[in-house]
C-alpha cells in the first residue's frame, strides 16, 4: 500500500488590501479557514469543491452595504513540503461567492480572474475556494503548504 500524504493548504496568510475607509466603515477581508485536502495518496487526485463547507477555504468580506467590489485571488500552482512539491490546480467553478455566508446557493466564479460583485445589504460577502490537488505517483509523504492571497478593492459608483 502506498504511503499516505498529509496535505494541508493553509490560507491563514492573507495579503488583503489595506483597510479602506469609505463613509466610516473599512473594507476588509478576513481568512476564516484554509483549503484542506486531508490525507491523500500518490497518484490520486483530490478535488475539493467550493461548496464543501468543511474543506474549502473561506474568506469573509465586510464593508459598506450594497457597495460594488472587485475580488482578486493570487493562487499557488503547487504546495511545498517534504523537500518537494505537489501540483495544485484551480478550475472555472472553483470559486464561490455568497451574500449569506453559506455554501448553499453559491454563485460560482473562476478564481483565476478578478470577480466584480456587490456586498449584501448588511455590508457582507463571503468567498469560498476549492481546488484540485494532483499528486504524482512518486509523491513523498509529508505535510505540504501554500499561500493564497486575496485582495478586495472598492469600485467607484
Amino acid at each position: 500500500m502506498p504511503p499516505t500524504l498529509r496535505s494541508l493548504l493553509v490560507a491563514a496568510l492573507l495579503a488583503a488590501a489595506p483597510a479602506l475607509h469609505a463613509q466610516g466603515r473599512p473594507l476588509r477581508a478576513d481568512g476564516v479557514r484554509g483549503l484542506t485536502f486531508g490525507t491523500v495518496f500518490p497518484g490520486i487526485q483530490v478535488p475539493v469543491p467550493a461548496s464543501d463547507a468543511a474543506r474549502s477555504a473561506q474568506f469573509d468580506i465586510s464593508g459598506i452595504k450594497n457597495s460594488s467590489i472587485q475580488i482578486t485571488l493570487l493562487l499557488p500552482s503547487q504546495l511545498t513540503g517534504a523537500g518537494t512539491t505537489i501540483p495544485l490546480t484551480f478550475g472555472a467553478a472553483d470559486g464561490g461567492y455568497s451574500l449569506t455566508g453559506s455554501t448553499a446557493g453559491l454563485m460560482p466564479f473562476d478564481p483565476r480572474v478578478p470577480l466584480t460583485t456587490v456586498l449584501s445589504n448588511s455590508g457582507r460577502g463571503t468567498v469560498f475556494l476549492g481546488g484540485t490537488l494532483v499528486p504524482p505517483n512518486s509523491q513523498r509523504a509529508g505535510s505540504y503548504v501554500g499561500t493564497i492571497t486575496i485582495t478586495v478593492a472598492p469600485l467607484s459608483l
